[in-house]
This record gives C-alpha cells, sequence and structure tokens, in this order.
C-alpha cells in the first residue's frame, strides 16, 4: 500500500489507527486488492493478483492469515492497529505510551472475501463458510473481529473480540458467500464489469 504511487520507495507515514511510529510503505500489505477480482475487474488467475496473493499469505513479521481453532481467518493489513491492547484492554489512542499498542484482530468478513475468490477460481469455498459459522457466539451473532494468535489471558484464538457484534457486514458477507456457493458462482459480481474487462459473465 503506498501514499505517493511509487511503491517500491521506502516512504514512511502514520497509519493513523493507533500504531506508534511511521512505517516504511513497502512493509504495509493487505488483501484488499481481490475486491477487483470479486467485481470482475481481474481475473482470478491475474498473475499481479497471484503473486499478492502469496506475499500476503506467506507475511512473516505480521502475518495477514492466522490459522485459528474456527479455521483460518485474516488481519487487514499489517500493523493494524485497530483492536485491542496487548492485555485485552479497550481501543483508545495511546500516541503516547507504546505501552499500551493496541493491535488489530482478525475479520471473519475476509474469510468470506477469500471465500469468493476461491469459488471464482474453481476452488472449494465451503471451509470458508464453516470458518465465519465457527466464529459465532452462543447466540449465532457473527463478530466484527475475533482474537488473533495472540489472545489475551483468558480468551480463545478464532472467537469474538470485544468488538462490534453482531456485526451486519460479517452477516452479509456470510450470506453471500452460502448464496454464491449454492449458485457455483459470485452472485454480486456485476456481469458488466466481468464482461468487459475479463471476458467472463457475458
Amino acid at each position: 500500500m503506498t501514499k505517493d504511487a511509487k511503491p517500491n520507495n521506502g516512504t514512511t507515514y502514520n497509519l493513523g489507527d493507533n500504531f506508534n511510529r511511521p512505517v516504511d510503505q513497502r512493509e504495509i500489505v493487505g488483501n484488499s486488492f481481490l475486491g477487483l477480482v470479486l467485481f470482475g475487474v481481474k481475473p482470478w488467475n491475474d498473475q499481479t493478483v497471484r503473486n499478492s496473493l502469496t506475499v500476503g499469505d506467506s507475511t512473516s513479521a505480521y502475518p495477514l492469515a492466522v490459522d485459528t481453532p474456527s479455521g483460518r481467518v485474516w488481519h487487514r493489513f499489517t500493523f493494524d492497529g485497530y483492536g485491542e491492547q496487548a492485555d485485552g484492554g479497550d481501543w483508545d489512542l495511546f500516541f503516547d505510551n507504546p505501552a499500551r499498542q493496541t493491535r488489530g484482530r482478525l475479520w471473519p468478513l475476509l474469510s468470506g472475501e477469500r471465500g469468493e475468490y476461491e469459488l471464482i477460481a474453481g476452488n472449494d469455498a465451503r471451509p470458508f463458510l464453516r470458518t465465519i459459522a465457527n466464529t459465532a457466539n452462543d447466540g449465532l451473532m457473527l463478530p466484527e473481529q475475533v482474537w488473533d494468535d495472540q489472545p489475551p489471558p483468558g480468551e480463545v484464538s478464532g472467537r469474538g473480540t470485544r468488538s462490534a457484534t453482531p456485526l451486519a457486514w460479517t452477516h452479509g458477507q456470510f450470506v453471500r458467500l452460502a448464496w454464491s456457493i449454492d449458485a457455483g458462482e459470485p452472485l454480486e459480481r456485476p456481469a458488466i464489469v466481468a464482461c468487459r474487462y475479463t471476458g467472463t459473465d457475458c
């Protein structure tokens, strides 16, 4: 992710979500580019897309993908600070206190987006649907975020944090993926876009 349209430059910037130091833009990785595939602008096997997935899936300093007891779930991007503190304390702006750095956790809805990508690629998307379902609480409400591989004491990886629950966006992604699996194709990909840019759905 770049601020100056020159991704190979070592430009630094503040992420603005309670990460307490400027970050080299070459260290920032996220999977938001999947939207280009989900909405038909790029084919699933575009080499840049596949290369980018490899980078996102293998980032070691701050892995985007984390295997939890609920299944594989993704962070939004590296160094995301939108979440609880390491000890489970509430998110807040603590720019002057690095000891209270907050940590963005995992987003179940991103498992749904990855599931849609895998469906488009001809792969089995059902494991991704099960992952989202596994994050539900006792009332079957789906959370905004779940604990990653560094949960605070007393919490379990893959279970809901104290973030928004239910999150309509997560529920919407769950329903959209379920319907798409049933149909064998992504139901919300605009055909006019996919036809124009990838020659599919014409």
